[in-house]
C-alpha cells in the first residue's frame, strides 16, 4: 500500500487536534491554563496574502485575567530571523483585532539541521532608545521525554510523540511503540494522524511496514479528505476537464496548437477557461486566445 501524503494532510494535522481536544494542547503547553475559567478558540484566519494561518489561537478567562494564547507549531526552521519576523506580524494583527495581552508560544517538532541556538527574543534600541523589547516562548518537542506525555495522559498530543526524545530505543523500536500507542485508542484518527507525522521525519521504507492497514484506512481522515481538500480536489478536477475541453475545441477549429499554449492554457482558471469556450466559434485565430494568458 502506497502512503503518499496529500498535500493538505500534515498542515491540517493541528487542526484536526484542536478539534478533538484544544483545552488539552493549552493545558500541556502552558500547565497554568488548567486554572482557567473559561477557553474559547479564537479565529485564526488573517485576510494577509502572504501569511499562513496561525497554527492555534484561543482566548483564555482566569483569575479574572483575559488574554490570547498564540501556538505555532514548527517542522521546518530555517533561521532566527525568519520565525522572529512571522511571530511579530502574528502578534500585531492578533493585536489588531482583539485588544488583549498575547502570550505566545513556538513549538519546534524537529531539530533544526542549521541553526544551533534557537531565540525566542529580541531586543531594538535607537541611538540609546529602547524602542522594542519582544519575547515568546519556545518549546522544543525533540527535548521532551515522549513518555511524559504517557505520564500526563495528554492524548491529544500522541501522534507528537514521534517528533520527541526516545533515549534507549532505535528507530524501529521508537516507531513501533509511537504506533502501538496509538492502536490501542478507540478514535482511529489518532493512528492516521501518527503516521502521518511519522512522513514528517522518516523516509517510507523506515515506517510503512509497520503500519497496520486496516486500523489506518478505517480512519474518517483517510475515508474522506479534509473539507479544504476536498473543494480544492473538486476545483481542479473541473479545472481540468475544462482545459482538456478547451484545447480539444482549438485542435479540432485551428488545427495543431503548439505546446507552448496548451501548457499556459491548463494553468487558466475555470471561469477563465469557460469564457474561451463559450465563445470559440468566433475566434479567428489563436492570437485571440492569447489574449487570456497572462
Amino acid at each position: 500500500m502506497s502512503y503518499e501524503t496529500r498535500p493538505q494532510t500534515y498542515d491540517e494535522t493541528i487542526r484536526i487536534l484542536e478539534k478533538k481536544d484544544y483545552r488539552g494542547i493549552a493545558e500541556f503547553i502552558l500547565p497554568s491554563v488548567k486554572e482557567a475559567d473559561e477557553i474559547s478558540l479564537e479565529h485564526t484566519k488573517l485576510s494577509v496574502p502572504d501569511m499562513r494561518e496561525m497554527d492555534f489561537l484561543a482566548k483564555i478567562n482566569m483569575n479574572k485575567e483575559s488574554f490570547i494564547l498564540h501556538i505555532e507549531f514548527e517542522t521546518v526552521y530555517k533561521s532566527n530571523a525568519q520565525m522572529m519576523k512571522r511571530m511579530l506580524r502574528y502578534y500585531t494583527y492578533i493585536k489588531w483585532h482583539n485588544d488583549l495581552p498575547i502570550y505566545q508560544v513556538l513549538m519546534v517538532l524537529k531539530k533544526p539541521v542549521n541553526v544551533k541556538n534557537i531565540k525566542g527574543s529580541f531586543e531594538s534600541t535607537v541611538q540609546g532608545l529602547e524602542i522594542m523589547k519582544y519575547n515568546y516562548k519556545v518549546i522544543k518537542a525533540y527535548e521532551i521525554d515522549k513518555n511524559e506525555i504517557l505520564s500526563q495522559k495528554s492524548i491529544v498530543f500522541y501522534p507528537l510523540r514521534v517528533f520527541m526524545k526516545h533515549d534507549g530505543e532505535t528507530e524501529k523500536e521508537h516507531i513501533l511503540e509511537c504506533l502501538s500507542v496509538v492502536e490501542k485508542i478507540e478514535d482511529t484518527d489518532y493512528y492516521f494522524l501518527t503516521v502521518e507525522c511519522l512522513k514528517k521525519i522518516y523516509q517510507t521504507s523506515e515506517y510503512e511496514e509497520f503500519v497496520e492497514e486496516e486500523i489506518y484506512m478505517s480512519s474518517a481522515l483517510y475515508k474522506e479528505p479534509y473539507e479544504k481538500g476536498r473543494e480544492e480536489g473538486l476545483q481542479e478536477g473541473e479545472t481540468k476537464t475544462l482545459a482538456r475541453t478547451t484545447i480539444k475545441f482549438l485542435i479540432k477549429k485551428f488545427g495543431i496548437i503548439p505546446d507552448d499554449l496548451k501548457e499556459s492554457i491548463q494553468k487558466l482558471d475555470a471561469t477563465t477557461l469557460e469564457i474561451i469556450i463559450d465563445n470559440i466559434l468566433e475566434y479567428e485565430s489563436l492570437d485571440q486566445i492569447k489574449k487570456y494568458i497572462r
